[in-house]
């Protein structure tokens, strides 16, 4: 899902992106890498600015409409910032980062509160999912893109059997500042809920700036706040899981988020069988559903339950979004079949 494009201008895909970087998720070598700011007079008295940056293994891309083309950007510039500290913090890819130190080492102490939050969270996630979302599946992620990459083939059944026996948040042990693992060999990846989290937060702190109107899209994790400039919606693209042009539906929002999980993402293998969303139960890919879009009050909450609903399946996960007040969801099974809540796109 995608804010429209202006002026007929096609933004990188999260996918062509990911192809072209060979990354799979949240907090690459790419993190911090500023692109031009661009400032326009939208009416006569508020100007239109944008600013992108490649983080989290994505394009992230905002938009602000303020009276002050210098203080949007100025509060643009802390918001990004913002977004690297908190990737820096939550990463799998980095050894020196607390996620990175917790794999390594099985245990994590005096860990900052932003990390201990979701890490709480997604254990909230797990429990309310009855074990459909599950941080711990990073081995059996791991096991598919090394089988891959040294066989071109799936993991063996008891290659993948031993993997699964280091998979289960119940081998998750937190305190107030603490986590570590009751088996060796656990880890955990924050990509499911992380991102969502971190763009909440950057868009808390274009708000505490002054910011009234603004939009953060993170690779189709979207974040919106008070419409788009003369408070009219902003409108947002669902798109065509099989033609990255076309969109199959379009969301008008003021204010709140948008997430999106498909199987055309990320695949491990060429001919795109195999995909990155795992069942935590089996250790295999969810059976394929074209995407889950989820609309809700913030990111975080929109980028876990994308996540769940895929991992469910169509009609369970239809059946647990309808749970949770405030949250509507879009399910593209195939082609010819899509099934969407009672409040979707209403703003």
């Amino acid at each position: 899902m995608k804010q429209l494009p202006p002026n007929g201008v096609k933004p990188i895909s999260r996918r062509t992106f990911l192809s072209l970087t060979g990354t799979l998720s949240l907090g690459m070598a790419t993190v911090g890498i500023p692109l031009p700011t661009e400032a326009v007079q939208f009416n006569r008295t508020l100007y239109k600015v944008s600013k992108s940056q490649l983080g989290m293994g994505t394009f992230i891309n905002m938009i602000a409409f303020h009276p002050s083309k210098e203080e949007a950007e100025e509060a643009m510039g802390r918001a990004f910032e913002e977004i690297n500290r908190l990737t820096s913090l939550m990463t799998r890819f980095q050894s020196t980062s607390y996620i990175g130190h917790l794999n390594a080492t099985g245990s994590l102490k005096g860990a900052p509160s932003e990390v201990m939050e979701v890490l709480r969270s997604s254990l909230r996630y797990h429990t309310i999912s009855q074990g459909a979302f599950d941080i711990t599946v990073m081995p059996i992620v791991d096991l598919y893109q090394h089988s891959f990459r040294a066989n071109n083939a799936p993991p063996s059944p008891q290659a993948l059997q031993e993997t699964m026996d280091r998979v289960g948040s119940q081998y998750l042990t937190m305190t107030k500042d603490s986590v570590s693992f009751a088996r060796s060999g656990v880890e955990v990846t924050l990509d499911g809920i992380a991102k969502g989290y971190i763009i909440d937060r950057a868009m808390d702190l274009l708000r505490q700036q002054n910011i009234q109107h603004a939009l953060i899209n993170a690779g189709g994790d979207i974040v919106v706040h008070g419409g788009k400039g003369e408070d009219k919606p902003w409108s947002i693209g669902i798109q065509d899981p099989w033609n990255r042009k076309r969109y199959v539906d379009v969301v008008t929002l003021n204010s709140g988020a948008i997430a999106t999980s498909g199987n055309y993402e990320v695949f491990f293998d060429r001919e795109q069988l195999f995909h990155h969303l795992i069942l935590p139960n089996k250790g295999t890919p969810a059976p394929s559903i074209a995407s889950v879009s989820i609309q809700a009050a913030n990111a975080m909450e929109a980028d876990a339950l994308a996540t769940t609903a895929y991992v469910m399946g169509p009609d369970k996960g239809y059946q647990f979004i309808k749970q949770f007040r405030g949250v509507e969801g879009l399910i593209i099974k195939n082609r010819k079949h899509k099934i969407s809540s009672s409040g979707w796109k209403r703003s």
